[in-house]
């Protein structure tokens, strides 16, 4: 199905447009015409997405990216054991593969993969990761060190409910690498509901989206703030019972 910007737009102004993506649309390749993307949101995900529309708006939207001015903040669903009674609720920082190296660290490593007892993700969380993108087969894989195409990426985490082996993580990115979150929760054991491409084994549309945008309007400077709900979808609504 051939989706366009245009057909999604929630807000929109002469110098922007905030669109609701789809799962499925192109961010990059169904702008529409006059449309000029800001960021991207991977085909497989959904939320919201900023367009510029002229050439001025586009050069200072970009700017305000490069600034980090544009903030965005994600809802994804990964697997996970859940079991309340346990006392690793503190706040864990997981640092894995950092550029710095003091000798000493309270920093600590998920178990690996292969572990046969099930995991559970930590209440919140950081994680610092090296990334190599293997451009033929479009994906992420994790790397010991820093090399040629190799970047850092570092996210934190807040967990919001739990429920059946899953868990509904909040998510924001310090950096904004290509697949960063699909790439980092599947390194550390937990694979995004859905995504097959990352180790998930669950069947359906992968389980990430961007609910909350805030951005500098490209005329006044005055910052923007939007907001929307999770998809009304399984297993999104595992988490609307209480």
């Amino acid at each position: 199905m051939d989706f366009t910007a245009k057909d999604f737009i929630i807000s929109e102004n002469e110098d922007f447009a905030l669109v609701n993506k789809p799962v499925g649309m192109d961010s990059e390749r169904a702008p529409g015409e006059g449309f000029f993307p800001v960021h991207r949101l991977d085909k497989v995900a959904s939320g919201l997405l900023l367009y510029a529309k002229n050439p001025r708006s586009a050069k200072k939207l970009s700017e305000a990216l490069q600034e980090g001015k544009i903030k965005k903040k994600y809802h994804i669903i990964v697997e996970s054991a859940c079991d309340s009674s346990k006392e690793e609720d503190e706040a864990l920082s997981v640092k894995t593969n950092s550029t710095k190296n003091t000798g000493s660290s309270t920093a600590k490593r998920l178990p690996k993969e292969d572990s046969s007892e099930a995991k559970r993700l930590p209440k919140e969380g950081s994680f610092s990761d090296y990334l190599y993108k293997d451009t033929k087969k479009q994906k992420m894989f994790p790397v010991k060190k820093l090399r040629k195409g190799v970047k850092e990426a570092v996210l934190h985490y807040q967990v919001l409910k739990e429920r059946d082996g899953l868990a509904l993580v909040d998510v924001e990115l310090e950096t904004g690498r290509f697949h960063q979150i699909r790439a980092q929760f599947s390194a550390h054991g937990f694979p995004l509901f859905g995504d097959g491409k990352y180790g998930s084994r669950k069947k359906g549309n992968v389980a990430l989206h961007c609910y909350t945008l805030s951005f500098p309007d490209p005329k006044s400077g005055e910052e923007l703030h939007f907001e929307i709900k999770d998809r009304d979808e399984e297993p999104w609504r595992k988490f609307l019972k209480e």
